[in-house]
């Protein structure tokens, strides 16, 4: 082999290579490119939004999507939830959190 017929085929094999980094690449989503509702449910994420991993980015917009496909009444339950959620006690929410992070 030439030095030519080595070096084309260095390139072309750093280039197939290179073809397949965005399988690897941060997949992030910029707070633009969410949708209306989406970016109404993520709002308290808006200022940190471009800092959170892909997978929390995914994670929240899938709950966000799944919140927006409930029907109004159990979204209203959900509302209610939440609500007494954030009257509890701080002890009384971490041990809610550690349950649901030991059941997960």
């Amino acid at each position: 082999m030439t030095l030519r017929t080595t070096t084309i085929a260095l390139l072309l094999g750093c280039l197939a290579m290179a073809s397949a980094v965005p399988a690897l690449a941060d997949n992030r989503v910029d707070w633009q490119n969410l949708s209306d509702g989406e970016q109404e449910m993520l709002k308290k994420y808006r200022r940190n939004w471009s800092t959170l991993d892909q997978d929390e980015q995914s994670r929240l917009r899938q709950g966000a999507r799944n919140y927006m496909n409930l029907p109004p009444d159990k979204r209203e339950a959900v509302r209610r939830k939440r609500d007494e959620y954030k009257k509890m006690p701080p002890e009384e929410r971490e041990r809610l959190r550690r349950q649901y992070r030991q059941r997960r």
